[in-house]
């Protein structure tokens, strides 16, 4: 009896695993926005420099290195806790408009094409909106997680370049 109960258990184990890794990866938007008072150039330069995520999402960035600036730069995050390290890359710049556009290229996340951006408006005089937008793919089975995740994510990035802006007044 013993042995056909260890045999469902890896049986059962087995399948679950094998759905998980066949699961289609489905199309998922997160996005948020925030108005600030301040100066708009100030809080493009630091935020289109991606080697300050460290400061603007410490809970999850333990440490951020930015290789080169523009088109084709990159930044190495190193998660908090040792739950590994993500890399991205520059794919659109725009230092007139104020919008900055990233690609994941490697993640261990459970998410494929990670395409997130800032744009920064002005609204009026020393007031401006950042808007802060990600797509990617995630399978139903982590898509709670990961869009929770990413909601907190944006929000205490967007939270943390008010407080920068609002340092530098």
């Amino acid at each position: 009896m013993k042995k056909y109960n260890l045999l469902t258990i890896i049986l059962f184990t087995s399948c679950s695993f094998t759905f998980a890794q066949s699961e289609r990866f489905k199309k998922a938007e997160i996005s948020n926005r925030i108005e600030i008072e301040g100066d708009i150039n100030f809080a493009w330069i630091y935020l289109s420099n991606l080697g300050n995520l460290q400061n603007l999402v410490p809970s999850t960035i333990q440490s951020s290195i930015a290789t080169g600036y523009g088109i084709g730069s990159s930044v190495t995050l190193t998660l908090t806790n040792n739950k590994g390290i993500i890399k991205e890359e520059v794919i659109k710049l725009n230092n007139k408009t104020f919008q900055i556009t990233y690609k994941m290229t490697s993640s261990p996340l459970p998410i494929k094409n990670y395409v997130a951006g800032f744009a920064l408006k002005k609204i009026a005089v020393n007031k401006f909106e950042v808007a802060f937008d990600a797509k990617f793919k995630v399978q139903d089975i982590n898509r709670k997680a990961r869009l929770e995740a990413f909601n907190k994510l944006q929000l205490e990035l967007l939270t943390n370049i008010k407080k920068k802006t609002d340092e530098n007044k």
